[in-house]
């Protein structure tokens, strides 16, 4: 996650005086940043007319086929008992039709391996919610709204055994044991024409000597197996977003003729970030019930007209405290969109959209940031929110297992579908190979490993010595580097009890400082309100009664929390810490230039040593760097980082912190390659880069604008080719010079905006365009074997309907959603040269 400054200074400092009041002592989170009435209410969208065709038979009639293989298709049900076809009579359902025209038909909708919904020609769910007794249902359908579990039905072939490992649920952490189960079960995949539906609580749909249906306990009578009669047509569409691709013009697979994988790599990615910060953002990348649920409005979360979505009001680059449009499906009036940062970005069909753009690799960081999150508890008045960063980040890690089983089922089968999660390198490679998109799960949150630091305003070590007790001078801290007690056990708050929690999960990638100091040192700044959080996540401030209306200080703990201790930014041409010449920075420079707002003239310097900043915010006019480097607990943490084999993301780490990482590293046996996936924040010098590239590590920006992309390309190509050419590197033991990115997508981070308007007027985007062949990709020869893929312009378009209820256009909206990667792509290419398409395309 990063908060990316889109601010305007006057705004920047407006939110930093409101959210240090709001954290003080002013009373309720909500009654912060203003009053609402600017943000129309929802645009509500009226479907047409139903108007569905007959069931009309498919030729090829009933074959045999796999429980998973029913996805997305239309069918008629027919009892294998009396050979006659299902059809609703009044409030019931009944086997009693005896062709096919007659027949209801059924839109199959995958809710998970094995379950789905089943959507009838009125637009509603078979419902198993009835007492388990026939002669029927007392309701036989709800409405799609209305859906819960009862709705979802497990499917078999008959007379099968299977026990079938259940998939990590949503928002729930899975065990060990849950996850290598499901990962590692070898699916018989048994194919037939008969079939038994149960229903959620275990009972099975059967027939009557009359037809009427209704449950049972289950057996291995004929009452209670069904064939699907599969339909040309005649079905109602389950409502979907569409990824806008051309089904004719698939995406390629393969590696080229040397064995390289083709593709680009999103480093930094928020895919299950749906539930963090106290439940700030709305939406999800996918739901059970599907997209109207998934995308539905947002006056749960963010109340009427949005006026209660505080941190998307706070965060709101026009500066606008009125709210916004709360409608979701089919109509989007007011986001997805590239600076709404509180609304999900990432539906699966859009990331669908990225991969057929030949996205094989992305990072997806677990993110969580307790303070925000606290903030957002108090705000919604609800304590019952769990603001532990390290429960929230492993709860994703379900979420992100339930989503690859869902996407999977919309596929047809386990593994059959385009996102999968992996472990290791050779199976990225492997799933990247065979086309598909290799998911890589991270962790970035501040306070890693519950590694909050509570800073003792007398301690008396500097941070390299500092231990881990007042009693001996020292700060606290709310984790242990204890580690066996003999007997095989670990205590919970023990680092090494945490790093194994995440990598028995399949957590391959840490970030371990965020925004705010922790245990193992500082953050890099990048931006100046982040200050308050660091006041407040260092040692806090008197907590507030969010039942009194008039903020009343609820206890009256002393707070010893600080700001952040700085020095003075190295400058090129000038001299590093060293003493040594000091070449400049990559990226763009590091720290604040904005502190100074905090201070006021010959105020008093109280960090640590007589530093700026500590327990009062007051700093020098120049830039800061933050003063708190590697701690002995950070040491120890990085070792075991290095040990267990993590990608160590040097990301958000405080600069001079870098230097004594990259040494650490160095110092193994074989350099331990670092990267860095989001633009490095707080500062990487250019000599760091080096070191970084010659290691064998990336360097990867934030997907900014398509002009700055291409800037930062060049910029660390050139320093590619000067760490290669002064260590005389020969050509062919060079690393492969790839060039990705981090979108941060979902990570409270504004998205690529639309191109200047001369270049839009110069090469403007026209819709459809096709990707991989022809313009600069006719030049490579990598892509000389691959079929050109067809982009359509993004759109929604609702069941039953030829018109679209929404479009976004690059060059009007830039990047809205995940899936304007593809029309980035296009941009690259009218901006760029067959030189950037290939070095893009080997990020992967």
């Amino acid at each position: 996650m990063i908060i990316k400054s889109t601010f305007r200074k006057d705004q920047m400092t407006q939110f930093s005086t409101k959210l240090i009041t709001c954290v003080a002592l002013i009373g309720l989170f909500t009654s912060c940043g203003g009053g609402g009435g600017g943000g129309s209410d929802s645009v509500k969208f009226e479907d047409p007319t139903l108007v569905v065709p007959p069931p009309t038979p498919d030729p090829e009639g009933i074959l045999p086929r796999t429980r998973y293989a029913l996805n997305n298709q239309c069918f008629a049900l027919k009892s294998v008992a009396n050979e006659k076809y299902l059809s609703l009579s009044g409030a019931n359902y009944q086997a009693n039709a005896d062709d096919i025209e007659s027949a209801d038909a059924f839109f199959m909708k995958p809710s998970s391996l094995g379950s789905y919904m089943l959507y009838n020609r009125d637009g509603e769910l078979l419902s198993g919610s009835t007492a388990p007794t026939l002669p029927g249902f007392e309701s036989a359908t709800v409405t799609l709204a209305s859906a819960s579990d009862d709705e979802i039905f497990n499917i078999f072939t008959r007379g099968d055994t299977t026990t079938y490992p259940t998939a990590p649920a949503y928002d729930i952490e899975p065990t060990p044991e849950e996850v290598n189960n499901y990962r590692n079960f070898v699916d018989p995949n048994i194919e037939s024409t008969e079939f038994t539906i149960h229903t959620n609580g275990g009972d099975v749909l059967a027939v009557d000597q009359d037809g009427v249906l209704g449950f049972a306990t289950a057996d291995d009578s004929d009452s209670q197996a069904f064939q699907f009669e599969p339909l040309s047509e005649g079905c109602n569409e389950f409502p979907e977003a569409q990824s806008n691709v051309n089904a004719d013009t698939p995406t390629y697979s393969g590696t080229t003729p040397d064995g390289r994988v083709l593709g680009m790599a999103d480093a930094h990615v928020h895919i299950s970030a749906t539930t963090f910060l106290g439940r700030s953002e709305w939406g999800s990348p996918f739901h059970k019930h599907g997209v109207t649920h998934a995308l539905d409005r947002c006056d749960e979360y963010h109340g009427l007209n949005g006026t209660q979505d505080e941190v998307g009001l706070a965060f709101d680059p026009e500066g606008s405290a009125g709210g916004h449009p709360t409608d979701g499906w089919p109509t989007f009036t007011a986001w997805p969109a590239r600076d709404s940062l509180t609304h999900e970005a990432i539906y699966w069909r859009w990331l669908e959209r990225s991969w057929q753009a030949g996205l094989r690799v992305a990072v997806n960081e677990l993110v969580d940031n307790q303070t925000l999150c606290e903030l957002q508890r108090v705000a919604s008045a609800d304590p019952s929110i769990d603001c532990d960063p390290m429960n929230n980040a492993t709860n994703q890690i379900g979420s992100m297992y339930a989503m690859q089983d869902y996407i999977d089922a919309q596929y047809g089968g386990r593994g059959e579908g385009f996102f999968q999660i992996v472990w290791d390198s050779a199976e990225a490679r492997t799933i990247a190979t065979e086309g598909k998109l290799a998911i890589v799960l991270g962790i970035e949150i501040s306070n890693l490993f519950n590694c909050q630091i509570t800073f003792n305003p007398g301690r008396s070590q500097d941070v390299a010595e500092e231990s881990e007790s007042v009693i001996t001078g020292g700060n606290t801290y709310a984790c242990t580097t204890e580690e066996d007690d003999g007997n095989g056990n670990l205590p919970t708050n023990s680092i090494l009890f945490q790093m194994h929690r995440l990598h028995d999960l399949g957590v391959r990638k840490i970030i371990s400082i965020h925004e705010f100091d922790n245990a193992f040192g500082g953050n890099g700044i990048f931006m100046d309100f982040l200050n308050l959080g660091t006041r407040e996540n260092s040692g806090g401030v008197p907590d507030i009664d969010i039942n009194n209306p008039f903020g009343v200080i609820e206890n009256l703990e002393t707070p010893t929390g600080e700001f952040w201790t700085t020095y003075t930014c190295p400058e090129e041409g000038g001299l590093n810490t060293d003493g040594e010449p000091f070449s400049g920075y990559l990226f763009g420079e590091p720290g604040g230039e904005l502190l100074t707002s905090y201070s006021t003239p010959g105020c008093l310097y109280t960090g640590f040593g007589g530093r700026p900043g500590g327990s009062t915010a007051c700093y020098p006019q120049t830039r800061q760097c933050n003063a708190r480097w590697m701690t002995p607990t950070g040491l120890y943490t990085y070792k075991k980082m290095m040990e267990m084999g993590f990608l160590f993301d040097i990301d958000h780490l405080e600069m001079e912190m870098k230097t004594q990482a990259l040494e650490l590293a160095e110092a193994q046996p074989i350099a331990y390659p670092f990267v860095s996936t989001h633009g490095n924040f707080g500062g990487t010098s250019i000599d760091q880069a080096k070191r970084i590239l010659l290691n064998g590590g990336f360097i990867y920006p934030s997907n900014g604008s398509t002009k700055g992309f291409l800037e930062d390309m060049a910029d660390l190509l050139d320093a590619y080719d000067d760490a290669m050419t002064e260590n005389q590197v020969p050509l062919a033991e060079r690393p492969l010079f790839g060039f990705g990115f981090g979108t941060d997508t979902n990570g409270l981070s504004g998205q690529t905006a639309p191109r200047g308007n001369a270049e839009i007027t110069a090469n403007p985007i026209q819709y459809p365009f096709t990707l991989f062949e022809g313009n600069e990709f006719s030049l490579l020869e990598d892509f000389s074997t691959v079929a050109g893929v067809e982009f359509e312009q993004p759109s929604i378009t609702p069941p039953n309907s030829t018109e679209k209820s929404r479009t976004w256009h690059q060059d009007e909206d830039g990047n809205a959603h995940h899936g304007m990667l593809a029309d980035w792509v296009q941009e690259i290419q009218l901006e760029g040269d067959e030189e950037h398409i290939r070095h893009l395309y080997n990020s992967a």
